[in-house]
């Protein structure tokens, strides 16, 4: 189960159609045409839209608190929604 967070914080469960994420899956949840991975810590990754600082945006402080835990960059920001998968569902 991977877990989608919103700029709003809201938080939701969400499952690939088969035992990992497509990248069609994940361009629809994050409303992007293009994927920019982050490695987190416990085996967990973020996948965010690439181009999510290029558009009109809110910062998703949620996962920015996840980018700063695992060592982003001091300033950097998450633009956009953000789709937490453990290493289970991504390939």
């Amino acid at each position: 189960m991977a877990i989608l967070i919103k700029t709003n914080g809201d938080r939701s469960d969400v499952f690939p159609k088969k035992k990992i994420f497509s990248l069609e899956e994940m361009y629809n949840l994050l409303e992007c045409s293009c994927v920019q991975v982050i490695h987190l810590q416990n085996e967990q990754t973020m996948w965010i839209d690439e181009e999510g600082k290029l558009k009109p945006h809110q910062i998703n402080i949620e996962a920015t608190k996840l980018l700063i835990r695992a060592g982003g960059c001091p300033g950097d920001y998450i633009a956009g929604s953000a789709l937490i998968t453990d290493s289970r569902e991504i390939n």
